[in-house]
C-alpha cells in the first residue's frame, strides 16, 4: 500500500474497489473489480478482523449479523464478487457463456483467494482475525484451510457446513413433523426454522407437536412475507454449493430450499470439475484459536455437527447457546455485539464476565446431553 493510501485508512478509513483475477488459476485471466469497505477510523496498532458477505445469508434476512460496531478492532467487510456490477456486465454482454463458467467463476475457490488478495493488499504480512456466521462461515473454513498461516484467529457462529451431517448421517432434525408442516410452502418452512429458538427435542413428544404447530401457524400469520429479493447468479452459486455438500443425503425441507434455489445450475450440464469440498484434514494445519458457537435449539443443524467440527482444529473452543439459528434470544438480550467482541479479544477477563453474563441470562448450555434431544419420529 502506497504512503499516501496508509495515511488515508488511518485517518478516514474507506470504502474501495481492488482488481481481482476474473479466474484466479489462470494466469492470463481478465481482471474484475470487487468491493469491499473499512470500518472507521483505520488504527494500524488495532487487529483486524475480516468478514465476507455472503448471498445466502443475505436472502435469508440474516446478513447483517456481523455488521457490528467492533470498536477495539479494524473491520474490513468484503462485498465481492457475488455483487460486482463489473462481473455482472461482463456476464450480460456475454450472453453464450456456459454454465459451468459463470460457476466456476462465482465459486468458493474464487471467493477464498479474494480474500486473501484484500488482506495482502491491507495487512501485508499480518494476520487477520475472520469471522463468519451461517454460510459465511463456511466460506471461512474454506479459506482458513487454504491460508492457515494468514488467520490468527477464528469465530465461527452456526457454520453452515452440510457435508458433516450428511457424511456421519445425522436426523433431519424435521423429520417427523410432516404432518404439521404438510400445508406449509418449503419457504415457510425454511424461515420458521431460522428463526426458532424453541427446545422442541428436550420435550415429550405430544408437548413438542403441539408448541411446533401453534408456532409455526402464529408464525406465518404474523412474521412470515415472501422474500421479494432477486435470485442473483451468486445465490444460484452458494446454494448449489451446499446442496452438492448434501449429496444423496435427505436433508428434509432445508435441502429442498436449496435445490430450488440452484435449479437453474443444477437444469443445465456441468462438469462440476471445479467444485471442491471442503478438506477438513487441513484444519490440523491450523494451530491458531478457533471458536465455534452454536444455537443448540436451531432446527437446522444437528448440536452434534459443531462438536465434530471442533474435532479437526487442535485449538479449537464449542460454545452452545440455548437459541436458535439466528440467535434471536441472544440478540434480543442486547448482549451480541459484546459477545462477539468478547470471542475476538484476547482479554480473558472480558471473557469471563461475558460467560458469567451469558449464565445470569440463562443462555449458556454446557450440558450436551445430546441423548436427551429427541429426534424424528
Amino acid at each position: 500500500m502506497s504512503l499516501f493510501g496508509f495515511i488515508f485508512l488511518l485517518s478516514f478509513g474507506h470504502s474501495d474497489w481492488i482488481e481481482v483475477p476474473l479466474d484466479h488459476e489462470d494466469p492470463y485471466s481478465k481482471k474484475i473489480k470487487i468491493e469491499y469497505s473499512i470500518q472507521q477510523p483505520f488504527d494500524s496498532k488495532k487487529k483486524t478482523i475480516i468478514t465476507h458477505a455472503d448471498p445466502l445469508d443475505d436472502y435469508l434476512g440474516l446478513g447483517d449479523l456481523i455488521e457490528l460496531e467492533f470498536t477495539g478492532f479494524n473491520l474490513i467487510k468484503i462485498h465481492g464478487r457475488y455483487s460486482s456490477p463489473y462481473l455482472n456486465q461482463f456476464i450480460e454482454e456475454n450472453t453464450g457463456i456456459e454454465s459451468d463458467k459463470k460457476y466456476l467463476w462465482l465459486s468458493r475457490g474464487q471467493i477464498i483467494k479474494d480474500i486473501e488478495v484484500v488482506r495482502k493488499e491491507i495487512l501485508g504480512d499480518d494476520a487477520a482475525i475472520l469471522i463468519g456466521f451461517g454460510s459465511g462461515a463456511g466460506l471461512i473454513h474454506y479459506y482458513l484451510h487454504e491460508f492457515p498461516n494468514n488467520v490468527e484467529k477464528v469465530v465461527s457462529l452456526n457454520p453452515l457446513l452440510l457435508d458433516i451431517p450428511k457424511n456421519l448421517s445425522f436426523w433431519d432434525l424435521l423429520e417427523g413433523f410432516d404432518s404439521i408442516f404438510k400445508e406449509y410452502s418449503t419457504d415457510q418452512i425454511v424461515r420458521f426454522s431460522i428463526t426458532s429458538s424453541e427446545p422442541y427435542f428436550f420435550m415429550d413428544k405430544p408437548i413438542r407437536d403441539s408448541l411446533l404447530e401453534s408456532r409455526i401457524k402464529e408464525f406465518v400469520k404474523t412474521s412470515f412475507s415472501e422474500s421479494q429479493k432477486e435470485i442473483s447468479l451468486g445465490l444460484e452459486v452458494r446454494a448449489f454449493e451446499h446442496y452438492l455438500d448434501i449429496g444423496i443425503y435427505d436433508l428434509g425441507p432445508f435441502g429442498h430450499f436449496l435445490g430450488l434455489l440452484s435449479s437453474s445450475l443444477r437444469s443445465n450440464t456441468m462438469s462440476l470439475e471445479y467444485f471442491n469440498g471442503t478438506n477438513y484434514d487441513r484444519g490440523k494445519a491450523y494451530s491458531s484459536k478457533i471458536i465455534l458457537v452454536g444455537g443448540v435449539y436451531n432446527l437446522l443443524l444437528d448440536p452434534k455437527s459443531f462438536d465434530v467440527i471442533g474435532e479437526f482444529y487442535p485449538n479449537a473452543s464449542v460454545h452452545y447457546l440455548r437459541d436458535g439459528y439466528d440467535f434471536s434470544e441472544t440478540r434480543k438480550r442486547r448482549i451480541w455485539e459484546a459477545l462477539i467482541s468478547s470471542l475476538c479479544s484476547d482479554d480473558v477477563s472480558t471473557k469471563i464476565e461475558m460467560f458469567k453474563l451469558l449464565q445470569e441470562h440463562e443462555l449458556l448450555f454446557q450440558e450436551k446431553n445430546y441423548n436427551s434431544i429427541r429426534v424424528g419420529k
